[in-house]
């Protein structure tokens, strides 16, 4: 099957709600579900004295098994689900990027192993997030209500029209309403950032949501709206829309208007990746797996 959805697996509790995320999302697609752990030597290694042929009797069998392990529960909550793993040696980051040229989507939990924020909320998730080439879920929170609907953040940018593309396709999907945001920063904030020359990411031009209008004249079964969330930052105005909407998933695309990445490679995307309420899905321009 080469259609895949590909999950970053490190045994962790976030990446075990990655691998259920991921399953449910081959399920809806009619992919196959790929689990993959990048494999990497701590730095103080196996004892010195040890034989080579001991290494695979150590954390690289017990990650082997545990991959299979988890498989297996995959296929028993899905029977009819294709699921595959595999281990490669290397970095998470590089490993899953690489991945993702072959992937329909990529799946990685917001945190690591241990509980720290920066194993994957700071490396991993944004590097993915800045370089796959497929849509990335940084999964967030609880499991979402089946009819929980999924929001949007669109600025009217070429960007964002992709991720409008896909953000209607999950809500037909998903059979949910789609809810259309974007933002309309306060006016102090408006005019400091004229003033400093930069008029920021989401800055209103004409109709943002125009260019995802559009795509949705494709999806005539997707019950969609459209929200301003008002605000002086794009982040806390979207997690509180997607708070108060208790949305299932929150889409953005991974450049804005001027071709800035701003939104996966600064504080909004850590933000949201890190306070969202829901999982996060960052969508790649056309250009980015090019």
């Amino acid at each position: 099957m080469s259609r895949l959805v590909v999950v970053g697996f490190d045994g962790s509790a976030t990446a075990r709600s990655a691998v259920h995320y991921g399953a449910w999302e081959a399920v809806r697609r009619g992919c196959g579900l790929r689990i993959v752990h990048a494999f990497g030597w701590q730095v103080i290694g196996p004892p010195f004295h040890a034989p080579y042929d001991q290494h695979d009797q150590g954390p690289r069998a017990a990650m082997l098994d545990l991959l299979a392990r988890t498989a297996q529960q995959a296929r028993a909550d899905h029977p009819s689900l294709s699921v595959t793993t595999r281990l490669i040696d290397g970095s998470p980051g590089g490993v899953l990027v690489d991945l993702s040229r072959d992937a329909e989507l990529l799946v990685v939990g917001h945190r690591g192993l241990g509980g720290f924020a920066g194993l994957l909320a700071g490396s991993v998730a944004a590097q993915a997030s800045a370089h796959a080439c497929c849509p990335v879920v940084v999964v967030r929170g609880d499991t979402p209500c089946d009819d929980a609907p999924v929001v949007l953040g669109t600025d009217g940018s070429p960007g964002a029209n992709r991720a409008a593309e896909v953000a209607f396709a999950q809500a037909q999907l998903r059979d949910v309403e789609l809810i259309l945001a974007h933002h309309q920063p306060a006016r102090s904030s408006f005019a400091g950032a004229i003033a400093a020359g930069d008029p920021g990411f989401w800055v209103t031009v004409g109709d943002p949501a125009a260019g995802a209008l559009g795509v949705g004249a494709r999806y005539p079964d997707v019950k969609y709206r459209t929200e301003v969330v008002p605000g002086d930052s794009v982040a806390a105005a979207l997690i509180a829309l997607v708070r108060r909407m208790s949305a299932g998933l929150l889409v953005v695309g991974s450049r804005g208007l001027g071709g800035f990445r701003g939104l996966v490679m600064g504080s909004t995307s850590r933000n949201l990746i890190e306070h969202a309420p829901c999982p996060v899905m960052v969508v790649p321009a056309i250009h980015d797996g090019d």
